[in-house]
């Protein structure tokens, strides 16, 4: 009503659609239905990966357990977000079609970067093998036992930092490995490495 009166174009809103979502809905909107259509504008639009995050923990009523928001506000892969809510499908049909976008050309320039001779390891690092990281047994601690038990020298870690993004270097003998992600600080760069390489390797 008060928009139709005073006439305006539009209406900006804040915090108030969190505790809300449907809060200029005439009917009332279940929960898991808001967050579905907020989930498909993340994926049309980009949404970075912090506000992503950010607001779908603030959505009430969409987790059962304080558990369950953190198990998919701590992934560090969107698609894997997505996934939680049943929407993989959806995003890599908008994604594809999307061609290259500025993540993609951040992600080309980063790997020509990486450098001839390295080589490259991938894997998919959940919420429960990041915990491990922190832990006195870490993947590094791990592989440096393996690798000097076996006759290897001893490895040798670095990292690279671009745009307050580390990837993480690992050099045994003549060989460096380096393993691709979006880490945010230098000992997860490091420990993901490490365990990539542990689990192409052994």
């Amino acid at each position: 009503k008060q928009w139709y009166q005073r006439r305006v174009r539009g209406i900006m809103i804040a915090r108030a659609a969190w505790h809300n979502p449907a809060i200029f809905s005439k009917d009332s909107v279940p929960a898991s239905q808001a967050a579905e259509t907020f989930l498909k504008r993340c994926i049309d639009y980009e949404c970075p990966l912090n506000i992503l995050k950010y607001t779908i923990g603030k959505l009430q009523g969409l987790f059962t357990s304080t558990d369950g928001c953190l198990q998919v506000t701590r992934h560090i892969e969107p698609r894997l977000i997505y996934k939680h809510f049943g929407l993989a499908d959806y995003y890599d049909k908008v994604t594809e079609g999307r061609g290259s976008s500025v993540q993609d050309e951040f992600q080309k320039s980063k790997r020509q970067k990486l450098g001839d001779g390295h080589i490259l390891l991938t894997e998919q690092l959940t919420p429960t093998i990041l915990q491990t990281f922190r832990s006195t047994v870490a993947p590094r601690q791990i592989l440096n036992q393996w690798l000097i038990a076996n006759g290897f020298s001893e490895p040798s870690y670095w990292t690279v930092e671009t745009n307050k993004i580390f990837t993480g270097y690992l050099r045994i003998d003549n060989d460096t490995f380096v393993m691709e992600g979006d880490f945010k600080n230098k000992r997860t760069a490091i420990q993901a490495v490490a365990y990539a390489y542990c689990m192409k390797n052994h």
